[in-house]
């Protein structure tokens, strides 16, 4: 009976969450990195562990199949040639090589988690996922979407908020501190 209401309670909170982000995000879509790395890791691992713990799931098995992670940002992203699509996991994030604009656009998710933490799973990275897959079936059945990938408000603030971020690394703002490196950006 608990348990219960506690997965009640977390619905309810994440369908606030989600129409307040939704309205937020209509005003300004960007969410922004913190200043220092290390805060952006301990709100990783504290608040957002859960899209973490999955992400470490995912990239062990992709360790495990030959697959070398190569740092993007303050992620760590796996090029997997022969896809054209990406995923966030926590620290982590599924690419296929070369290709700026998903990379950005899958950090921008990463800096979701750290905002909304145990509710991004539901808020976000659900929804993500359908409406990909979702507007994916619907083009191979030769049915055109209406809208634009950003259209809504969770990937266009996971865009505005990737380029916001990749952006300061490039000017060497918010990098992370006096003589932090910005080699590993894109």
């Amino acid at each position: 009976m608990e348990l219960l209401w506690f997965i009640a309670g977390y619905l309810f909170v994440s369908l606030i969450l989600y129409v307040a982000l939704r309205a937020r995000c209509r005003k300004n879509p960007v969410f922004r990195m913190p200043r220092r790395k290390w805060v952006f890791y301990l709100l990783s691992f504290t608040w957002g562990l859960p899209m973490v713990l999955f992400g470490a799931l995912v990239a062990l098995f992709l360790l495990l199949f030959g697959h070398r992670p190569v740092k993007c940002g303050w992620e760590w992203c796996f090029e997997i040639p022969k896809i054209d699509w990406g995923t966030e996991l926590g620290l982590f994030f599924i690419a296929p090589p070369g290709h700026e604009r998903i990379r950005m656009h899958e950090h921008g998710h990463g800096i979701q988690n750290i905002y909304l933490g145990i509710f991004a799973p539901l808020v976000v990275s659900v929804p993500s996922f359908v409406r990909f897959w979702f507007r994916r079936l619907r083009e191979r059945r030769g049915k055109p979407c209406r809208t634009g990938y950003d259209s809504v408000w969770f990937e266009q603030s996971a865009s505005e908020s990737g380029k916001a971020f990749f952006e300061q690394l490039k000017t060497g703002k918010d990098s992370g501190g006096p003589g932090q490196s910005n080699e590993s950006v894109l």
